[in-house]
């Protein structure tokens, strides 16, 4: 079966539930997790950069918890680091 590139295909689930680590090559770039959202029954996924030092990492941003919101975070995530980084070698051969 062949798979087709997308910043869908570089995360990977975390240890923890609701949690995914982004990747591009082996780096990890980025920390996607569930968070509740205070005061309600509902909860956001929250989009972070990686860095080894929690209190180093920056808000990317908020998105809906759902299929879409996951999709969109996704697309959104590794945007960002494109921007900040420059062009990824992950979608290529």
């Amino acid at each position: 079966m062949v798979q087709h590139w997308s910043p869908m295909s570089q995360l990977q689930r975390g240890v923890e539930q609701g949690t995914w680590l982004m990747f591009d090559r082996s780096k990890r770039i980025a920390i996607l997790r569930v968070v509740p959202i205070r005061g309600t029954d509902r909860s956001l996924i929250r989009s972070v950069t990686y860095h080894s030092d929690p209190a180093q990492r920056q808000l990317i941003g908020y998105f809906p918890n759902d299929a879409v919101g996951l999709k969109l975070a996704a697309v959104i995530t590794w945007q960002e680091w494109i921007r900040a980084a420059g062009p990824s070698r992950s979608n290529r051969r």
